[in-house]
């Protein structure tokens, strides 16, 4: 998930920006959700209950969800920006 450099619209000037793909934010919910699957499996103890069960399945559900929103709001976001033109430095200098 190396950010590439994607080239902004022509009324930006055309410079490159750092953004991942939006593949790649549907890769971090994926992983995100199965974590959580695992992590409410094992915290309802979904072993003795089948509806502690469903109840996981729900919430790495909705965990994929969300995070998968949020980080393809934030990608958006980063593409849009046209505050920092000049990008072909680090963040922090």
């Amino acid at each position: 998930m190396a950010p590439t450099n994607t080239p902004k619209k022509k009324s930006s000037g055309g410079k490159p920006t750092s953004t991942v793909s939006y593949k790649d934010t549907f890769k971090v919910g994926i992983v995100c959700g199965i974590v959580t699957l695992i992590l409410a499996i094992i915290v309802t103890r979904s072993w003795q209950d089948p509806r502690a069960f469903g109840y996981a399945f729900i919430y790495a559900g909705a965990a994929f969800v969300l995070v998968t929103g949020l980080t393809s709001y934030l990608n958006w976001v980063m593409r849009k920006d046209t505050q920092n033109k000049d990008q072909s430095y680090p963040v922090l200098k």
